[in-house]
């Protein structure tokens, strides 16, 4: 007897004569050959599926095996049940079916039609501490990026690693926040909204709530405040240079001086250079998986070359936001009321 051990030696796309059987066969749910047959998760089907980026085998005149999988007969199918408008498939059964079920096994909540994890019990967290949650629905398709290498569409939608089902991690969604909030102080600031100093407040409110200013954040921030402090380039060239070294002093002396900020705020202590910030989030789970299509067009023809696909969540689908706010010890009461009134602007700005 011929016993295999490892995954795709078993389940081998690629040595299977007929490809379009398979294809059809897990699309549609139809009965398939052992070992086939044996695949009934759909997510595993799915990645299963990944084997035809290798294979250049037709599966319909002259379209590909890997190219007829992503059409109507294929994910188009298996997403939408043949209404591009309505989500519906077969596939976003399994899903729903999916979330409930891991919901159930991590106790989550239930929050109208997604699960989400429910607010935390803040009596057992320090004095000032407080969490928010929002229910929201998407106006236009959410387009992320997965952390896999082998999918058969280029670009998949990020999924929860055991699950399978969309999500938006608590690391999205934290540097979605701190990139509008920071967005939002430099348009008060260049709009005469905020002087000097309160700018400076305001980011080291940003830096009591986020944690350490990452991937050039402090840069850009010493540079917006510098710029505002010697003015716009001048017209003239040959006060270019001056303008230039002048630039240059002051953001070497922005960023001395707010590098004594947060040790002089004990956020960071000794020679510990990490602080996580204030802010903890939660990831949000969504239950529907749907398609966005690029098409390139020949300049010289105005035909199309040929489709990127894109996975996405489509419009419609509603999760839930969720983070939960908890202070440094002896934060005062004001400084809580005032991180809270700053988040929740955030929050509304972001989404």
């Amino acid at each position: 007897m011929d016993i295999k051990f490892e995954f795709w030696a078993e389940f081998d796309l690629f040595s299977e004569n007929n490809k379009k059987r398979i294809i059809n066969g897990f699309i549609s749910d139809d009965s398939l050959p052992i070992p086939w047959s044996h695949i009934t998760d759909l997510s595993t089907r799915q990645h299963i599926l990944a084997q035809l980026l290798s294979i250049d085998d037709k599966c319909a005149g002259k379209t590909k095996c890997k190219d007829y999988v992503k059409g109507k007969n294929g994910f188009q199918k298996w997403y939408y049940a043949g209404d591009l408008q309505n989500p519906r498939g077969d596939f976003q059964m399994f899903l729903c079916k999916r979330l409930r079920w891991m919901g159930d096994i991590l106790n989550l909540a239930n929050s109208h039609e997604t699960v989400s994890p429910s607010l935390p019990d803040l009596s057992i967290f320090p004095k000032g501490s407080w969490a928010i949650q929002v229910n929201f629905t998407l106006k236009k398709p959410y387009i992320s990026k997965d952390d896999v290498d082998f999918y058969i569409i280029d670009n998949p939608v990020k999924k929860e690693w055991v699950f399978k089902v969309p999500y938006v991690a608590p690391s999205q969604w934290k540097g979605a926040l701190r990139s509008t909030m920071i967005r939002e102080l430099v348009s008060k600031l260049e709009n005469g909204k905020i002087d000097e100093d309160e700018f400076v407040t305001e980011r080291l409110q940003l830096y009591r709530l986020f944690g350490n200013e990452k991937d050039g954040t402090a840069s850009f921030l010493n540079r917006v405040l510098a710029l505002h402090r010697v003015g716009p380039v001048p017209e003239d060239g040959t006060e270019n240079e001056e303008w230039q070294e002048k630039f240059r002093e002051e953001i070497l002396k922005i960023e001395k001086e707010f590098d004594r900020e947060p040790r002089e705020k004990e956020y960071l202590v000794g020679n510990i250079e990490g602080y996580q910030g204030s802010l903890h989030f939660y990831p949000t789970f969504f239950d529907r998986i749907g398609l966005e299509v690029i098409n390139p067009h020949d300049r010289n023809t105005g035909a199309g070359k040929k489709p990127i696909y894109f996975e996405c969540v489509p419009a419609g689908t509603p999760g839930v936001f969720t983070l939960l706010y908890v202070p440094p010890v002896n934060t005062d009461e004001n400084t809580a009321r005032a991180d809270l009134k700053a988040v929740a602007k955030g929050v509304q700005a972001m989404l």
